[in-house]
């Protein structure tokens, strides 16, 4: 059973167990394990940590102070997440590039906090040479990822959540690790340890694929080594490894195999005519997917920054134990956790949709 707690609640909670010197990640399967699907995202969580690290002040307190006991906003100031200042914000940056985080925050009324929150969280922008460089959208962008939210959202109010069940999602990435090289600096005899750091280590990388659903893990599966992820072995990845394990895992009703809809990104491998062949032969409905948009893939919001930060710091010393640490952390994952990140879809597609398609959820 689990209890419904405010962002405010959640953020003390938060800071009571930061204060306990309890890791961050521990710190939200805790949470998770009493919130469920209303946890607040590991993401938001770090940048809470942030925030008591640098003791800036409580950004819950500032939204109290902006919004009424009746539910009203105070003296013209306005909630952090209003999409009206979102969109007065990015106007006026858009207008002016070298506008300050100070008088951005005077213009729209809110305070410098607030202002820097939505900049780079909800707008998505960074300072680079006393300027706001955007991750922008054309207009024709926002539309596709409008109307394709909309579709979705569509289909979700009509089939309810048997259509978030039907969902299989996941992706490809690599992990970076280093190998020692054995051999000698023709320079120096006897080289400093950061030129040995730089004369005997070389980059390897480890390309993986993984798939879950809502009940859980299908597949986690490390391409072998010196292989391409052509559109012709993304075909065999779903021909021979996914679809069957799907097939072992997840029956459909009266043991019949169930329904397949894959969550993808749109990439030009994904649409090569070798894969749109695969997935009609093997009956797998794709599910529309608009360009630029990490914000509506849980690999990219949730998985990948997830699985990453969970070896961050650690090093291998070859394939076989990078591989190995992957596999250790995704058979780690609950089936809250894979669940929680494709029930936060809908959210997210609402919310593209109510932000005129330019608002990136990461």
């Amino acid at each position: 059973m689990t209890t419904l707690l405010s962002l405010r609640d959640q953020r003390v909670v938060v800071k009571y167990l930061y204060l306990k010197k309890i890791d961050p990640t521990e710190i939200h399967k805790q949470l998770m394990a009493v919130c469920g699907e209303g946890t607040t995202s590991y993401k938001v969580i770090r940048d809470w940590i942030q925030d008591f690290q640098d003791g800036r002040e409580d950004l819950m307190d500032q939204c109290q102070r902006c919004v009424g006991s009746n539910g009203g906003v105070n003296n013209g100031a306005v909630a952090p997440t209003d999409p009206a200042i979102v969109v007065r914000l990015e106007e006026l940056i858009n207008s002016d590039r070298r506008v300050t985080l100070e008088q951005a925050s005077e213009m729209v009324n809110v305070t410098q906090h607030t202002s820097q929150m939505i900049i780079t969280n909800v707008l998505g922008l960074k300072r680079v040479c006393e300027r706001w460089v955007p991750r922008l959208l054309t207009p024709e962008q926002r539309q596709t990822r409008i109307a394709t939210c909309q579709e979705l959202v569509d289909r979700y109010e009509a089939e309810g959540d048997e259509f978030l069940t039907k969902i299989v999602t996941g992706d490809e990435t690599y992990v970076t690790y280093y190998m020692p090289e054995r051999r000698t600096s023709s320079v120096n005899k006897f080289p400093s340890s950061h030129e040995k750091a730089k004369v005997f280590q070389s980059k390897f990388r480890v390309l993986y694929a993984i798939y879950y659903d809502i009940q859980g893990l299908l597949l986690a599966h490390p391409v072998p080594d010196q292989t391409q992820m052509t559109s012709e072995y993304y075909a065999y990845l779903l021909r021979d490894l996914l679809v069957p394990a799907i097939k072992r895992k997840r029956r459909g009703p009266a043991g019949k195999d169930r329904e397949i809809i894959l969550l993808q990104e749109n990439t030009a491998l994904h649409n090569t005519k070798v894969t749109q062949v695969a997935l009609r032969d093997l009956n797998i409905e794709t599910l529309p997917h608009s360009p630029d948009s990490p914000d509506l893939l849980p690999s990219e919001y949730w998985l990948y920054p997830h699985l990453k930060e969970q070896i961050k710091g650690s090093s291998f010393k070859d394939r076989s134990s990078t591989w190995s640490a992957i596999h250790h952390h995704t058979n780690s994952f609950t089936e809250n956790e894979l669940a929680a990140s494709i029930r936060k879809l809908p959210d997210r597609w609402n919310r593209v949709i109510d932000f005129s398609g330019g608002l990136h959820i990461l």
